[in-house]
């Protein structure tokens, strides 16, 4: 469907595939070092969507990126002071690789809460991938995350543990995972796991409370995402291993973007039904 881009890299690359008449409008928090494959990724899912979204990118204004050019970021980008007065259907965070650091010694912590604070009067309802799902859990909950031994890393296919409107439709979700760390057990009431894998340990839980949903993996990855991760960490000499569940024929198979179109077109749908 139609995605409308009102800043970013891609704004005027991007072709719109037909609309539907009904939209939502979604900031999307770009974490991630190689912004243009983000931003790309999300757009992409974006497209498949059954409803037009209007896309917002934000960037972390006390961050200073070593892979682009921060007047270059400045102009494709805004920050949480251009946009602090505005409203959003939904908001989505992207992880970010600095899981094994402690989230005090991210650059950017100081302000990651306070867009937290923000989204609470500002944003309809949340997702927070992978690190941001750590650390949304960490500041909302005060639940610590768990650095694991090993990467996690290849595709998990989970068990849905409640059904809920996200959930719907779902038998099993599919889910790239790429990840040195993990919530472990939750135990909170005001957290609930709608799905989880014994090694994966939670990938989707939900928050009435914080009106947000955390996502422990990367459901807009492609086809190649895992691959390039995995090409990238052997060649700096990081100990990693082939992604679990990934290769078919010696060829990585996308088995995921079905099950990724589908959560977030539950998701998207959600943002637009009046809640009593």
């Amino acid at each position: 469907m139609t995605v409308q881009l009102n800043n970013g890299f891609l704004k005027h690359q991007h072709a719109d595939t037909g609309s539907t008449g009904r939209s939502v409008k979604l900031l999307v928090v770009n974490l991630m070092p190689n912004k243009l494959e983000t931003e790309r990724q999300f757009v992409r899912l974006f497209n498949h969507l059954s409803m037009d979204v209007d896309v917002t990118f934000l960037r972390m204004a006390s961050h200073h990126s070593k892979h682009v050019p921060e007047s270059k970021l400045e102009q494709a980008y805004a920050t949480l002071a251009d946009i602090e007065d505005a409203y959003f259907d939904g908001m989505v965070i992207t992880g970010a690789p600095v899981e094994e650091l402690p989230y005090e010694d991210v650059d950017y912590w100081s302000e990651f809460k306070t867009l937290l604070d923000w989204r609470r009067n500002h944003v309809r309802e949340s997702i927070l991938e992978c690190w941001a799902a750590q650390a949304g859990v960490y500041v909302d909950f005060g639940i610590s995350k768990q650095v694991l031994p090993k990467k996690l890393f290849g595709i998990y296919r989970c068990e849905i543990d409640e059904e809920t409107e996200l959930t719907a439709g779902f038998d099993q979700l599919s889910m790239p995972q790429s990840r040195h760390a993990t919530l472990g057990h939750i135990n909170d009431p005001q957290l609930e796991v709608l799905a989880s894998d014994p090694e994966a340990g939670p990938v989707v839980l939900a928050s009435d409370q914080t009106r947000s949903t955390y996502i422990s993996g990367h459901p807009e990855y492609e086809t190649n995402t895992l691959f390039n991760e995995f090409r990238r960490d052997r060649e700096k000499g990081k100990p990693i291993q082939i992604p679990k569940n990934y290769f078919r024929a010696n060829e990585p198979a996308n088995t995921w973007q079905a099950d990724s179109i589908h959560l977030y077109d539950n998701w998207v749908h959600s943002l637009k039904k009046v809640r009593v």
